[in-house]
């Protein structure tokens, strides 16, 4: 009944190779999710009409309803309703969710980077006869990107461990992989450290990138 390491050992390769999918999720969540958040960081930013209030709206129920109730509420609810999401694959309807998900987390370090930039800067770019649309690409962005580089990327850690939850849909992701395992074998407990010692080598991974992109981005300036 104690602790078995060869079984460890044996499951690990194929919790590593069940990894492809959360690392796929993370990289499509990370992307859209960059664009989703960009555009209600700007739409805040500049207050504009109507769509701000949408924009609020949409942050607040985002920032307040539980992933995993989002997850059945798309995948099951609108299912009802809708025979495009009826028919779609369960990995590409996660991706959708922990995208828009994503988007509302990351455009509030977006939204807070832009606002960082001093009122002078801007100010001497409209002096210089600037447009709005170049003031955000040549001064506003530039400047934000450094800034809101730390926190996108602890959005992205939050992300990668969002993805944990993607198996409810039936995706065998790395949690996934370990429910089908442990099903199998009953071993949950060398099967569940294995999924942790999994997420410790992401996180780590990407903790390091943070790190060398912090470093870099610092000596830039």
């Amino acid at each position: 009944m104690g602790f078995d390491f060869s079984y460890l050992l044996e499951v690990l390769p194929q919790l590593f190779y069940s990894a492809r999918f959360t690392l796929y999720l993370t990289l499509v969540a990370t992307l859209f999710g960059l664009i989703i958040g960009l555009i209600l960081a700007v739409i805040n930013y500049y207050e504009i009409k109507i769509l701000d209030p949408l924009a609020k709206v949409y942050l607040f129920v985002i920032r307040s309803a539980p992933l995993i109730a989002l997850l059945y509420f798309f995948y099951y609810g609108i299912a009802m309703y809708s025979d495009f999401v009826q028919n779609m694959n369960p990995l590409n309807a996660v991706s959708i969710v922990i995208s828009m998900t994503a988007g509302g987390f990351m455009a509030e370090s977006i939204r807070g980077a832009l606002l960082s930039v001093e009122e002078g800067q801007k100010d001497a770019a409209y002096s210089l006869g600037m447009t709005d649309s170049q003031l955000m690409r040549r001064v506003i962005i530039p400047q934000a990107t450094r800034i809101a580089l730390p926190s996108l990327f602890n959005n992205v850690i939050s992300i990668t461990k969002m993805t944990s939850l993607s198996f409810v849909l039936g995706v065998v992701d790395v949690m996934g992989a370990a429910r089908v395992e442990g099903s199998r074998t009953f071993a949950y407990f060398e099967i569940y450290a294995g999924v942790i010692i999994v997420y410790l080598v992401i996180v780590g991974l990407l903790s390091l990138f943070q790190r060398y992109i912090a470093k870099k981005s610092s000596q830039a300036y």
